[in-house]
């Protein structure tokens, strides 16, 4: 996704029903977002679908670094469980009438 081109990107968002097709186009051609305003305030985004997925992959990669880095500093601080406690713990929580 390229950086906004202010002149061009932020619009106001009465386009969006007068001129709908228009934004949509400009995303595609463009590779940048268009940013909706009302009364002078950013209230929402219009980007381009394969963005859209790109930005909540690039999110889903992050949690899971995020996930694995606090499993890491788990490991070095000993709090961690064998095989047998984890299965324990989870036929017990998963039994019936719990």
């Amino acid at each position: 996704m390229t950086q906004l081109t202010i002149s061009q990107d932020i619009r106001p968002i009465s386009d969006l029903k007068a001129k709908g097709s228009e934004i949509v186009t400009q995303t595609a051609t463009t590779g940048r977002p268009v940013v909706l305003t009302r009364h002078g305030r950013s209230v929402a985004v219009v980007l381009a679908v394969d963005d859209y997925e790109r930005l909540q992959q690039a999110a889903e990669r992050g949690v899971l670094v995020e996930a694995l880095r606090e499993g890491e500093r788990d490991v070095e601080a000993g709090r961690t469980s064998t095989h047998e406690e984890v299965r324990a713990k989870w036929l017990v929580e998963d039994s019936p009438g719990r």
